[in-house]
């Protein structure tokens, strides 16, 4: 791929979201402003038994089909939503968008449901259709078929840093002008895997998560997608789109440290906040808020703390959305990413629920149980995953210039 062009401004013209706290973007943003979370007793696995019963599921009807797995067709709906805004006043060169998404399981909960069907129902009812919608490239190929969009498909398998990956790498196409346009950002559905294995860990809170509290015990885990469609600042500008957000950078790096745990010291998420700011030219000073990974665990918000202070001071505010919808995995990076850029529309910060009494080694300001009016103008929004590996997104007011 030809070397992007940091100078190129990327443009972000839509944006989609699906989750546990709204079908779209209002309801989202509703359900922020009200402090209402989506956090409830798990529901996907009737007769199943884990050592925790709590989850964020997405209840909103989802496209009716037997070819795609619940990952891709919460995607659908998000791009869909995405794809809608951004072609509000003129068409988008849909023959040369990419799709570009991330994701950490993709169809993994149709392959478990075929395993089970066969097990406990016998080979004929079990389609080898509930097979085929497994793989991590599902996502990318259903939002590309749906909405006919011919400029390539990329998916990106980062764990919980999956779908922040796949939207720097989609403006890094623009960049370069592989596409002129990327439909961009991430999906997972909750899947027995995930669910048991981070109960395996010992991660989960058994009450919701409560970020950067000091008797947080863990994640909430949950589901959804999110979508961005960026363009380059000039075709958007050329065809008339409404801007609503610029990306300026991301930055990415790896702890190098260990399969699942964080470097305790935060280096790598560190280096990823730093590397956003060097690409941008932005100042740390600059920064008015972030919008955290945030998990609820106690070595990801302690690590996470001292990497913002060693990188932005221990200044800027801070929340963790996590508190909402819970920990959507793969899709966490997109679906955080459509919440900080509504907060840049918006001129507000959510705030983190449930956070009661700060840890001792969780020093910052995090906005606690009611959302912020601020003064927005550059943002920085945070995911990170196993094995260590670090997005840090940066996106700065549209009318900033």
């Amino acid at each position: 791929m030809r070397k992007p062009d940091l100078s190129t401004r990327i443009a972000i013209t839509g944006a989609g979201i699906v989750c546990s706290i709204g079908r779209d973007k209002a309801e989202v943003w509703q359900s922020i402003v009200d402090a209402r979370a989506g956090i409830a007793k798990l529901t996907r696995f009737p007769g199943e038994t884990f050592p925790t019963d709590l989850a964020a599921e997405v209840t909103a009807d989802l496209p009716k089909s037997r070819r795609l797995s619940r990952t891709d067709r919460l995607a659908i709906v998000a791009a869909k939503e995405a794809i809608e805004q951004a072609s509000e006043h003129s068409p988008l060169p849909r023959e040369r968008a990419i799709v570009s998404t991330g994701t950490s399981t993709g169809g993994l909960l149709e392959g478990e449901d075929y395993y089970f069907r066969r097990i406990v129902r016998g080979r004929r009812h079990a389609p080898a259709s509930l097979v085929l919608q497994q793989p991590t490239s599902g996502p990318s190929d259903a939002v590309a078929r749906a909405f006919h969009l011919g400029g390539g498909v990329v998916s990106n398998a980062t764990a919980c840093a999956s779908a922040g990956a796949a939207i720097g790498m989609a403006a890094d196409y623009l960049r370069s002008h592989h596409a002129d346009v990327a439909i961009a950002g991430g999906s997972d559905a909750l899947c027995r895997l995930t669910y048991s294995g981070f109960n395996v860990l010992q991660a989960v809170d058994p009450e919701p998560c409560a970020p950067f509290d000091a008797a947080r015990k863990g994640i909430t885990l949950g589901e959804g997608a999110g979508y961005l469609v960026l363009e380059r600042w000039e075709d958007a500008v050329a065809r008339g789109a409404n801007i609503l957000a610029e990306l300026c950078s991301y930055g990415a790096s790896c702890d190098a440290h260990h399969p699942t745990a964080p470097a305790e010291d935060g280096r790598g998420a560190e280096a990823a906040m730093r590397g956003a700011l060097a690409d941008a030219r932005v100042d740390a000073a600059a920064i008015d808020y972030v919008n955290a990974h945030g998990t609820g665990t106690t070595l990801n918000d302690s690590a996470e703390t001292k990497a913002i202070l060693a990188s932005l001071g221990g200044g800027v505010p801070v929340s963790s959305s996590k508190s909402y919808f819970g920990h959507t995995l793969g899709a966490s990076g997109a679906v955080e990413a459509v919440v900080t850029v509504l907060a840049l529309q918006h001129q507000t910060a959510p705030p983190t629920l449930r956070l009661r009494e700060r840890a001792a080694d969780c020093t910052l300001d995090y906005i606690p149980d009611t959302p912020r009016p601020m003064s927005l103008e550059n943002v920085l929004s945070n995911t990170f995953g196993f094995g260590g590996s670090n997005v840090s997104l940066l996106f700065r007011r549209a009318e900033v210039n």
